[in-house]
């Protein structure tokens, strides 16, 4: 597992505050899936990194149709079963910068998780630009080991 230091800050406890409101605002890890891209490190990296900071995690699932890659459903069944706080929205089309946007504009995310940094810029109008770059907290990537 890698991590990127992001830029926003942190506070020591369970919830951040809110820079606009000053109130107290939840915790959550942002885990970033891809169907055909689900490896078991990267769904088990996604709920540590939950358990450890006590947050809930919120999933993002880049597929295609109306069901979930079958990794994604058992792992959506063992959260609900351990009562672990989830959300889950499933996309047809899920970019890099889509996921930047989504997490730099919700103060509540912590941490964003990843397979790789690779593979998500075949979708990206312009592959060589870098929106990981403009990531206001850490990324993680949890990529299986390369054989």
């Amino acid at each position: 597992m890698e991590a990127a230091v992001g830029t926003r800050p942190h506070h020591p406890d369970a919830q951040t505050m809110s820079q606009t409101t000053g109130r107290k605002i939840a915790r959550k890890v942002l885990l970033a899936v891809r169907a055909g891209h689900v490896d078991p490190r990267l769904l088990s990296s996604a709920r540590s990194l939950c358990q450890r900071m006590d947050a809930e995690l919120e999933i993002l699932v880049r597929a295609a149709g109306d069901e979930l890659p079958p990794e994604v459903d058992s792992f959506i069944r063992g959260l609900r079963d351990d009562g672990v706080p989830y959300s889950l929205s499933q996309k047809p089309v899920l970019r890099r910068r889509d996921i930047v946007q989504h997490a730099n504009t919700h103060e509540c995310i912590s941490t964003v998780v990843i397979d790789s940094l690779e593979g998500w810029e075949v979708v990206a109008e312009d592959r060589s630009s870098d929106p990981w770059a403009k990531l206001a907290c850490p990324l993680v990537t949890a990529a299986p080991p390369k054989k």
